[in-house]
């Protein structure tokens, strides 16, 4: 009997034992199908970064940014908006001087 009770109990299932890519693209298809993020006007218009030339050619990259934030999030509580500017900045490119790190929007 304590044999199928043992069977029978299931391990929770929590953000840090699913893997970041699996999170992100499951959870950001859950967004899009709930309806409960109201996507900006501008969204197919803004660039991500100042260093960067056009806008994500992703059509759902709203929901994904928003699905790799929130796990962020969760992950390391107290995050802020500065840090974020910091993870998805990136190098920008000066022609021919060397290239420097730029914060993202």
């Amino acid at each position: 009997f304590d044999e199928m009770a043992e069977e029978q109990v299931r391990k929770a299932t929590t953000v840090k034992d699913v893997s970041a890519e699996v999170f992100i693209r499951e959870y950001s298809a859950h967004l899009k199908r709930s309806g409960r993020l109201s996507l900006p006007k501008w969204v197919d218009l803004v660039k991500t970064g100042p260093g960067k030339e056009l806008a994500p050619y992703d059509p759902d990259w709203y929901y994904v940014r928003a699905a790799a934030l929130a796990r962020h999030v969760y992950m390391r509580q107290g995050t802020g908006v500065g840090s974020f500017r910091k993870i998805y900045g990136h190098a920008s490119r000066r022609g021919t001087a060397p290239s420097h790190f730029q914060k993202s929007a």
